[in-house]
């Protein structure tokens, strides 16, 4: 008789389980979500009508983003400074009197021996010089848009990582709900033979510890994912607390191009190689530039209009060059252009070598998270999955022990969670490789 009672009251701390993790779960699951875009259009978006599509917060983070848009303004102002080195210096206009007479004071009010004075003078570079300074400010300009482009691929690449992580964050929440209330049924079939003597308490226990563990890992779960939302929200250039949508579902994409071939386009088109081509480019003109300051000069011409009283107006005119050979600043100009000039190309080598380096990684990661894949889907899924029901009908045959079941039910757990994080590091290295030879490689 004393052993019923001892029975129910080794399952309260079961039941006591039970009514904590599903009113945890009801909680999770609380809340759909809305939000108010650009055009004051409300957007749902609790899962079922507004799933959190890529494309979309692409070109979100594309029209919004900070570092994007100061890129583009900086590109503005790049170009605007082209017309400003392609122009001469500002003319120079001067007017004042001379006094002929010796004295600094004209006491006898001889208004015939002042005179005044009125000049123009223009600087003019020597031939050659405007244009090199033109064609440096136009390089500029080109590295300058090759910096926003960058940047663009940049955000692309974190936006794109983020919503994958943010997909197998979403997809191990729900298996590790799925694996929840797979063990309920476990622990309440423990329960049971716990109760007519057929098991002993450590299953129970067992039980209790393993929904325990499931609980804890869906408060980290749901913790990452409120960080990840947040770092979309920012990339976006919203508040961190914006609710977003579960991520819409994808298919994997298929990347066939070799080695080779991802090289070549990577040489054409990744924006830091092109920015080091204008780069030396924009050397090569400034150093022609500091050469044509040492060895020729510039030219100022002057025209003076002078007014007496009682006397007829005159005019004079002057030409001004400067000397730029007396003073070893422009020799030493030379040779900064010079050391300049190697110096950046010896940054396009290291940018080329890092940036083969980078396509040659990520297509190894790219190749190595495909075969993870497959071997788990064709796999070791498959055959956990038969593990596992093997393991249960064992169970409740009484053939093998709890420990055994809860094992069976943990591997399917892990082969599931591992498959999607495979999944996810694919597309993530995929979206790194994408940006390591600047341009997009699936649809």
């Amino acid at each position: 008789m004393s052993k019923i009672p001892s029975k129910q009251f080794l399952l309260l701390p079961i039941l006591f389980i039970f009514s904590i993790t599903t009113t945890f779960a009801e909680e999770i699951n609380k809340n759909p979500h809305k939000q108010t875009d650009s055009k004051n259009v409300i957007i749902e978006l609790n899962e079922p009508e507004a799933p959190l599509d890529l494309k979309w917060l692409v070109q979100e983070a594309t029209e919004h983003n900070p570092e994007i848009i100061a890129a583009q303004k900086r590109l503005n102002a790049a170009k605007a400074k082209i017309t400003q080195a392609k122009s001469l210096d500002d003319p120079s206009i001067r007017a004042g009197s001379y006094d002929m007479s010796n004295s600094p004071i004209n006491i006898n009010g001889q208004t015939e021996m002042l005179q005044q004075r009125y000049s123009v003078s223009q600087k003019i570079p020597f031939p050659g010089k405007l244009r090199l300074k033109g064609e440096v400010a136009v390089e500029e300009a080109n590295i300058t848009e090759r910096e926003w482009q960058s940047k663009i691929q940049e955000i692309i690449a974190l936006i794109k990582s983020t919503f994958y992580e943010l997909h197998y964050i979403n997809n191990a929440i729900d298996i590790t709900e799925e694996n929840r209330d797979l063990l309920r049924k476990f622990t309440k079939i423990a329960a049971t033979k716990y109760s007519v003597g057929k098991t002993t308490q450590r299953d129970v226990l067992a039980a209790q510890v393993e929904l325990s563990t499931l609980a804890n890992n869906m408060i980290v779960l749901n913790k990452e994912k409120e960080s990840l939302i947040a770092r979309l929200n920012t990339l976006l250039d919203r508040p961190t607390q914006t609710p977003l949508g579960k991520p819409r579902p994808f298919k994997k994409h298929i990347l066939n191009l070799t080695i080779k071939e991802l090289e070549d386009i990577a040489i054409k088109n990744r924006p830091e190689l092109k920015k080091y081509d204008h780069a030396i480019k924009r050397e090569e003109a400034t150093l022609k530039l500091s050469k044509k300051d040492y060895y020729y000069a510039d030219f100022e011409p002057m025209v003076e209009y002078m007014q007496e009283d009682k006397r007829s107006d005159t005019w004079a005119s002057a030409f001004t060059i400067n000397v730029p050979w007396f003073w070893p600043k422009n020799r030493s100009k030379v040779k900064e252009s010079k050391e300049e000039l190697n110096a950046v190309k010896s940054d396009y080598r290291f940018a080329n070598n890092k940036t083969l380096f980078e396509v040659k990684d990520y297509l190894i990661k790219v190749q190595s998270s495909e075969s993870t894949i497959n071997l788990y889907k064709t796999g070791v899924i498959p055959q956990a999955e038969q593990s596992l029901k093997a393991a249960r009908i064992g169970y409740e045959a009484d053939r093998i022990d709890f420990l055994a079941l809860i094992d069976s039910q943990r591997i399917l757990l892990n082969s599931r969670l591992l498959y999607y994080r495979a999944l996810t590091d694919f597309e993530q290295n995929l979206a790194n490789l994408e940006k390591a030879v600047g341009m997009q490689l699936t649809q």
